[in-house]
């Protein structure tokens, strides 16, 4: 069965550090791949129109629609580390998973979404600190109905040092996860 993968990127750098973990799981990927990149997608972040409050849809038109169609088996959010989280722009990707969350919570109407396969990609310089990004994935992955990333998270830290392309360890790691996506 030929899988479809959604691959959120955090990174502004096209040739950085998550940008070769990313690589290196998208060469071991089969099936379709749709990469969104948090800095050059125009989604735009929640602006509390509260119109969801109503309709439990957003009332802005974007690229965001891929991930509102939830036509995807994987998802898979990449990273690099600032002030020990995600970026701001992918942070403001995820406020946009407001329409999900008035539907469950204000609105009482259960969604039913595909259950899928969660990982994270997450780059570090300097000590890491990555522990904090764990409490936006997990909020992000819940409303996706998006289950695993616990066990499935690769992180290449010290990237000020050693990048991530020259971490084997991360490299291998990325490629296992790539592998685990894959499986049914």
């Amino acid at each position: 069965m030929a899988r479809k993968t959604l691959i959120l990127n955090g990174s502004p750098r096209e040739h950085g550090n998550t940008a070769a973990l990313v690589a290196e799981l998208k060469k071991h990927l089969s099936g379709e791949v749709v990469e969104l990149s948090a800095y050059r997608s125009r989604i735009a972040p929640c602006v509390d129109c509260r119109r969801c409050w109503t309709t439990a849809q957003c009332a802005v038109r974007d690229e965001m629609q891929i991930v509102y169609d939830d036509d995807f088996d994987n998802v898979v959010i990449a990273s690099p580390v600032y002030f020990s989280t995600l970026t701001g722009p992918l942070l403001g990707v995820m406020s946009r998973m407001q329409p999900w969350h008035a539907a469950m919570f204000f609105l009482h109407r259960p969604l039913c979404q595909r259950k899928k396969k969660a990982a994270a990609i997450l780059t570090a310089g300097g000590k890491g600190n990555q522990g904090n990004a764990s409490h936006h994935l997990s909020a992000f992955f819940r409303m996706l109905n998006a289950e695993g990333f616990r066990e499935h998270t690769v992180c290449s830290a010290n990237t000020d040092t050693v990048p991530a392309w020259q971490d084997a360890d991360a490299m291998r790691r990325t490629a296992e996860l790539a592998k685990w996506l894959m499986e049914d």
